[in-house]
């Protein structure tokens, strides 16, 4: 007969002269007794009444010797299952990579801008009748600033509304905000709208200074601001994200923000403001650079919030692992038919993994590389207790450490015990 052994995902501590016990895997916290807790730490469960075993073997807190990794195991098979589901197709499009604003950190400003032509539109259907048991339709728009090509993103929209095509489930769009006129949000009110996302850089002339349109010096901030009224007040079902780029030095732009916006709508519920940090890599681009939060450190920048007054949660989540790397049904389309995997490598051509107009996928080593040899599952992972509220980490990132020799922060903060056990404590104390 196997003997309990204390889960992977189940931890007990002491702070202040009282005991508790986490699992990862439930998410289950509790205050305990001083009996229970030296019962689990030095796993001397015969110590324990029946009644007591089998209420901790029911919450996964104590689990056979031999199936103490079944949890990995488990999540590994709906990951490879859920990447292989064909019924629903995900498509982000980008109608252009030209770009109205001129932002000093972004990509777009390195590029040869394209804009999609009308012989592309016309194959995007065909391709998507290629996936023959997609029943589904998630659509995302993306660039450059894809509302510069609104009229483009109306003619890919209806042709991908014939009866013959998968149902739209949802549409998404990443924007400036600058375009967001009234015939937009019309369009957005009739076809719907799941989210919509904007970049704010600070409040007024610190928006201005990097939120800044091409080759003019006419302020941005009181356009997206007026735009954003109107998207609240008009599309009542679509959440609205307001990014806020951050990193050390500039935390503080990301309070202004939150708290002019709320003070401006203090009633919406579909309006959520979040930090979006800025990955600025080291010369060498090996490894991000100082003045960017690493993932082990967005715990101090939720420390910081707070005492900013901006109540952020910091107990854990659990969370899926992966993105639209390693998914079989998910493809970025560019404005020339190419096609990518990751959002990163628009307008990369060493990147490009295919075309529409072709049912062949080329480039095969990077697909392996990043569908196969990336995916956020390994002997660490396995034996990690955050395993179950960490989403893995970037894969791109992880793409690049594996076969670059980078050296980015992969794992969540919640790897650090101490991290864990902060974090736990401020919402008991909270």
């Amino acid at each position: 007969m196997q003997m309990p052994k204390k889960s992977i995902y189940t931890i007990v501590f002491e702070h202040g002269g009282k005991f508790f016990l986490y699992n990862s895997r439930s998410n289950f916290f509790s205050e305990i007794t001083e009996r229970l807790f030296y019962a689990i730490k030095s796993q001397s469960f015969e110590s324990l009444t029946p009644e007591e075993t089998e209420e901790l073997k029911s919450r996964q807190l104590i689990v056979k010797d031999d199936e103490i990794h079944d949890y990995y195991y488990m999540r590994l098979m709906d990951f490879h299952a859920r990447n292989n589901n064909r019924n629903t197709l995900h498509l982000t499009i980008a109608p252009t990579t030209a770009c109205n604003f001129d932002c000093p950190y972004c990509f777009e400003s390195k590029l040869n801008p394209k804009t999609m032509s009308d012989d592309v539109i016309e194959k995007i259907p065909d391709f998507i009748k290629g996936y023959k048991d997609a029943k589904k339709l998630v659509l995302n728009w993306y660039g450059g600033e894809p509302l510069i090509a609104f009229g483009i993103m109306g003619k890919i929209y209806e042709s991908l509304s014939g009866k013959d095509m998968p149902t739209i489930e949802s549409q998404s769009i990443i924007t400036n905000g600058y375009c967001l006129t009234q015939e937009v949000i019309d369009f957005f009110r009739e076809t719907g709208c799941h989210d919509i996302q904007i970049t704010i850089d600070g409040i007024g002339e610190k928006h201005d200074l990097t939120r800044r349109l091409r080759n003019s010096s006419e302020p941005t901030f009181d356009r997206i601001i007026s735009n954003v009224d109107l998207v609240l007040s008009q599309l009542k079902e679509t959440t609205l994200n307001i990014r806020v780029n951050v990193n050390k030095k500039n935390y503080r732009d990301f309070v202004e923000v939150f708290n002019f916006l709320r003070q401006r709508h203090p009633d919406s519920k579909n309006l959520n403001i979040y930090p979006g940090i800025i990955r600025q890599e080291t010369a060498d681009h090996l490894s991000l650079c100082e003045s960017s939060f690493r993932t082990s450190e967005m715990l101090e920048l939720h420390r910081l919030l707070r005492e900013e007054g901006i109540d952020t949660r910091q107990f854990p989540r659990k969370t899926f692992r992966g993105c639209m790397m390693h998914d079989n049904m998910s493809y970025i389309i560019g404005p020339e038919g190419e096609l990518y995997k990751c959002w990163n490598d628009i307008a990369d051509p060493a990147a490009v993994i295919g075309n529409i107009a072709s049912p062949e996928l080329v480039n095969t080593s990077r697909l392996i590389k990043y569908a196969v040899r990336s995916i956020p599952f390994n002997d660490e992972c396995r034996d990690c207790h955050a395993f179950p509220i960490c989403d893995g980490g970037c894969s791109y990132h992880r793409f690049r450490n594996k076969f670059e020799g980078c050296r980015f922060d992969v794992c969540s903060p919640y790897r650090d015990m101490e991290n864990l056990k902060s974090a736990l404590l401020t919402e008991v104390y909270k």
